[in-house]
């Protein structure tokens, strides 16, 4: 089962406490204060906390990243983060009843998160790949796109800080960068994974993080390294420490998805790199 499949069953069992025609709509008032964009990663935390006031395949909890951030800095937060987006969610919709994200963007918006890229760069696939490959040794050091893959979403995602400067004009843009999900030599918990994959796997979230910081930095955006806090909390770690489920997902019921104090790990850094820089003083 992938994780994609695990999300839309989690989804569909929910299904029946989404109210009538919930959707998206684009702000009326010139946007919220913080405006949150982005995928799982900045989403959901599976099962756990579960928003039923939004559309259900977005699989989006009400203690996520963005929910943490805007309770720390005192923002009113729009959240259009959701499951399973690409870049192209951005701008496009992704399923019915949500709007592209950026329709949330406007001249009143003081604060942009944005955590997106791994789906566009095909992390789920290459993941589960290197399981698929630990009885045949593993798939560390075997031919592949992948770092072919990251590299691609370079252009498209400058664009896209690009396109949100534009649309909110007046907000700071912060980039999160992947946090530690794995170990070197990987765990039990990993059921199976060969021991060398873990490192191999985690080298690429490393080559993800090197170029969103360099579009972010590039774009005049705020860049947030969230790995060194991560260190000692990756999927490994026990289970109310770690900040990412490992395969055996006993805490969200989502695969190397982010636990809970996982998203208030990442939200921390967040706020003091905010606080830091002074943006939303005025």
């Amino acid at each position: 089962m992938t994780l994609r499949t695990i999300s839309a069953a989690l989804a569909l069992a929910a299904a029946a406490l989404l109210p009538a025609g919930a959707a998206q709509a684009a702000p009326a008032d010139g946007g919220a204060d913080y405006v949150a964009l982005g995928d799982s990663g900045a989403a959901t935390t599976g099962a756990v906390n579960l928003d039923t006031s939004v559309p259900l395949l977005c699989l989006r909890s009400r203690t996520n990243t963005p929910h943490f951030v805007a309770e720390r800095l005192g923002l009113r937060l729009d959240d259009r983060t959701c499951s399973s987006a690409r870049l192209a969610h951005l701008t496009t919709s992704q399923y019915p009843g949500v709007a592209p994200q950026f329709d949330a963007l406007g001249p009143n918006t003081r604060l942009v998160t944005v955590h997106i890229g791994a789906n566009d760069a095909k992390f789920t696939n290459y993941m589960l790949g290197c399981h698929a490959a630990a009885l045949r040794g593993g798939c560390a050091g075997t031919p592949d796109n992948w770092n072919a893959d990251i590299d691609a979403i370079a252009a498209p995602y400058a664009a896209a800080l690009q396109q949100i400067s534009t649309l909110a004009p007046n907000a700071t843009i912060v980039v999160d960068g992947w946090p530690q999900y794995l170990r070197d030599g990987g765990c039990p918990e990993l059921l199976g994974l060969a021991a060398g994959d873990a490192r191999y796997i985690q080298s690429h979230f490393e080559r993800l993080n090197s170029v969103v910081a360099r579009a972010a930095t590039a774009q005049g955006a705020v860049y947030v390294d969230t790995r060194t806090a991560s260190i000692g909390h990756d999927a490994c770690a026990p289970e109310g420490v770690r900040w990412f489920d490992p395969l055996l997902a006993t805490e969200t019921l989502l695969p190397y998805h982010p636990t809970v104090q996982g998203m208030r790990g990442v939200a921390a850094e967040i706020v003091t790199a905010v606080r830091t820089a002074g943006v939303l003083a005025r």
